[in-house]
Order: structure tokens, then C-alpha cells, then sequence
């Protein structure tokens, strides 16, 4: 009998081959040291914070979506509510640009706004029409560039605009400025005159007629009769029935191209126009601030402009008249007394004719206080600047008289004292 038979009978029937393995460590008495394991780091072993909770309930979950629900379209709701405000001012804004800009467009379109004047302006051959916008604009008979060019090319053949010198009025609409340019310009004679600083409207008039501009007599009358208030600076006058030109020292002296025969409206147009052109956005400002008005400044202007040597005596001049005006009375002198304002609408005594001479009362300021009904002359822009900042430096301050001699030396006195002697000096008495 093997070994393997041996064994077989002494096994008890039905268990098998069954083996029994036991780990050795489990046997063993005492710790057993376990590994350390390292323990890695992760958001789901955090401690929990306190006023968390952990776990919700199905119901708690549904209501936590409906409120996160709610608080969404609140937000949503918010935000909308401020896009349509910025959305709403954006538009507003634009709208209001446009239709500004509209406007401005329209009313230059129809000459609304547009002083009445005269424009003397040269086309070119083949003139584009923006070259065109911008001759019109620089000249004053257009204010709007983009609106004339676009206009020009929408309704305008550039090939019919003819070539040459025109002459425009500054209030015509734009068919009217195309109709113009483009029917060619009269051949008419100009003549080339030029007023000097200081002239009168007698002399002034004078100097028309015999460039056979116009009609001495006529100018001189339309100067009270005509309607020329359009231009701003003219509108500022007000009461003009104590003078005897009414648009006297506002006829700016320079040279002018006339058309021989020119309409008389025309005529004084271009000089006011030029006087309005002169008269900066800072001279108005200065004339604003100085107490007095337009009006007020243009005569006293006037009055320096005759009575000056030169232009740096003109400030010395404006001194002794503001003195006067100022405190004169408390000094025995509260009159002007300008010898430029005795003979009035004339230079001089010899210029009153033997008939038909004008009266000159309400301009002597030997005979009247204070300024005198209006301008002598017409002032140029350095006795305007003069008349609104007089020189206030050392005696200047306190000049109250002044004089020339023949050469046209100067002589200012605080006194009449010293006044009398300067009378002497100058060769004017013994």
C-alpha cells in the first residue's frame, strides 16, 4: 500500500482535500506596527463649516433652486433695467446731435441767421465741390461746409460753374449761390477806394461819387433811412434820434472794390460787414466788460481817433477823456472840450458851407457834458482799443488835459497850471 492510499483512509469521508493557511503575524502576541500611509490632501476630508449644512432634504433642495431661481431673474431684471436706462440716454443723446446738427443744416440751407452783407469771391476752373464749400465758407456766404457740398453734389453738374470773380450777397439760400455761379457774372467795372482812419460820412460819401460808386446824397440818405438792424452790431445802437448819421463810426475804414453803380444797400453792407468782422470775439468781450456800451465806445473812440497824434498817443488821449468823465467835475473841468467836436458833421469851421450848414449843438462838448450824441468819425481798430484801455501808468492815471503842437508833439498837464505852460511850449498862445 503507497502512501498516497494510506492516507486516503485515514481521512474522514466527505471533507475533502481542505488546507488551513493562518498568517504568521496573526499567531504573534504584542502591536504589530502598521505602515504609515500619507494621507493626501482633498477638499472632501475639510472640516465642514459650521453654518453649512451638509445634507438637505428634498424639499429644502427645491426651495434652495426656486430662491437661486429668483435671485437670478431679479438680477437679469436689474441689469436690463440699466442697459435700457444707458440705452435710452445713448439714443437721446444721439438724437439730440442729430437733430442739433439738422437744424444747423436746414437753416444755413434757407440763409436763416446769416448777417446781410456782401461777399466778393473768386472760382476756380473745374472747382470741386468741396473746393467750392470752402471758398463760400471763408467768405462768410455759406456756415456749413458739409451741408453745401453734399447739396452740390446731390443737385448740382460741377461742369456748369463758371469761372471768375462774383460778387454775393451773404443771405442768399443755396440755389440761389448755385444759381449765380453757375449763369457766369456779369461784366460790370469795379472801381478800388479806400477811406482812411478818421473820415466822416460827408467825406466818406464824398469820395463814392467821385469813384462813380453812387450818389453822394443818396448814401448820405439811406445811412438814416435804410434798414440795415439784420447786422448785429447796428441791432446793439438802439435810440439813434439825437444823431445826425445814424451809422456814423460804424463805416470801417479800408480799402473796398465797388462796382461802379452799385446798389447803395450793397455799398454800406460791405463796411458794416467789415466793421463786424473787426470787432473780435475779444473786443466784444473787453466792450462788455467796460461799462459802456457799443455805442458808447465807438463815439468815444472817435473822438480819440481825431484827436491823437499817433497810435501811442491815442492811449494818453483815451486817459485824459476817462479822467474827465470820471472825476472831472471835482477838478473844475466837467466838460470833454475836444475841438474835434465843434463844428461837427465838419472837420473844421472852413469845411461849414455859407448855405445849408447843419447845426452841431449836441456834439460840442464845450457846450454839453459828458460824450456827444453819437460818433464824429469813423474810428479805426487802434482808437476802439485805445477808448477801452486807457493808459493808467504813473501821471497818466491823473491826466485831465493834453494839447499839441504844430508838428504834432504832445503835451499832457494834472493841472491847469501846468496846462497853460504846456499851451505856451507848444506854440499854441504867448
Amino acid at each position: 500500500m503507497d502512501d498516497h492510499s494510506r492516507n486516503n483512509r485515514n481521512v474522514p469521508k466527505g471533507t475533502g482535500t481542505f488546507k488551513l493557511n493562518i498568517d504568521e503575524n496573526k499567531l504573534a502576541t504584542g502591536p504589530i506596527p502598521v505602515p504609515e500611509r500619507k494621507r493626501e490632501a482633498s477638499a472632501s476630508y475639510a472640516e465642514p463649516p459650521m453654518n453649512k449644512k451638509i445634507y438637505y432634504t428634498e424639499k429644502e433642495r427645491r426651495a434652495e433652486e426656486k430662491a437661486h431661481k429668483k435671485r437670478n431673474k431679479l438680477k437679469a431684471r436689474k441689469n436690463r433695467r440699466v442697459f435700457s436706462l444707458v440705452w435710452l440716454a445713448m439714443v437721446l443723446l444721439v438724437s439730440f446731435t442729430l437733430a442739433s446738427y439738422l437744424i444747423g443744416g436746414s437753416n444755413d440751407f434757407f440763409a436763416v441767421g446769416r448777417n446781410q452783407g456782401k461777399a466778393e469771391v473768386v472760382i476756380p476752373a473745374n472747382v470741386t465741390a468741396e473746393q467750392l464749400a470752402d471758398i463760400l465758407y471763408q467768405k462768410g456766404v455759406i456756415s456749413k461746409k458739409e451741408f453745401f457740398t453734399i447739396y452740390c453734389k446731390v443737385t448740382a453738374d460741377m461742369q456748369y460753374f463758371q469761372p471768375g470773380p462774383y460778387e454775393l450777397a451773404t443771405n442768399l439760400d443755396y440755389e440761389d449761390i448755385i444759381n449765380k455761379l453757375q449763369g457766369g457774372n456779369e461784366s460790370r467795372e469795379t472801381v478800388t477806394v479806400t477811406f482812411p482812419e478818421g473820415y466822416t460820412v460827408l467825406q466818406v460819401a464824398q469820395l463814392l461819387e467821385e469813384n462813380e460808386v453812387c450818389s453822394a446824397q443818396e448814401f448820405l440818405d439811406i445811412l438814416n433811412s435804410g434798414d440795415f438792424s439784420g447786422y448785429p452790431m447796428v441791432a446793439q445802437m438802439g435810440d439813434a434820434s439825437g444823431k445826425y448819421y445814424k451809422l456814423e463810426g460804424y463805416l470801417f475804414p479800408d480799402t473796398y472794390d465797388f462796382y461802379k453803380g452799385e446798389e447803395l444797400a450793397d455799398v454800406v453792407g460791405k463796411l458794416l460787414t467789415n466793421f463786424e468782422k473787426r470787432l473780435t470775439d475779444d473786443l466784444q468781450t473787453k466792450i462788455a466788460n467796460s461799462g459802456m456800451s457799443l455805442d458808447q465806445v465807438v463815439t468815444l473812440a472817435s473822438i480819440i481817433q481825431a484827436e491823437a497824434a499817433n497810435t501811442n498817443d491815442m492811449y494818453n488821449v483815451s486817459a485824459v477823456l476817462h479822467n474827465r468823465l470820471s472825476f472831472g467835475v471835482d477838478y473844475g473841468v466837467p466838460m470833454l472840450q475836444c475841438d474835434s467836436t465843434m463844428f461837427y458833421p465838419y472837420k473844421t469851421r472852413a469845411d461849414i458851407p455859407e448855405q445849408g450848414a447843419l447845426p452841431h449843438g449836441n456834439y460840442d462838448t464845450y457846450e454839453i457834458t459828458g460824450l456827444p450824441a453819437g460818433a464824429i468819425c469813423n474810428p479805426g481798430l487802434d482808437a476802439i482799443k485805445a477808448a477801452l484801455q486807457p493808459n493808467t501808468d504813473g501821471d497818466a492815471a491823473e491826466y485831465l488835459y493834453f494839447c499839441h503842437s504844430a508838428d504834432g508833439t504832445a503835451y499832457y498837464a494834472t493841472n491847469e497850471e501846468d496846462h497853460l505852460a504846456n499851451l505856451v511850449e507848444a506854440g499854441l498862445t504867448d
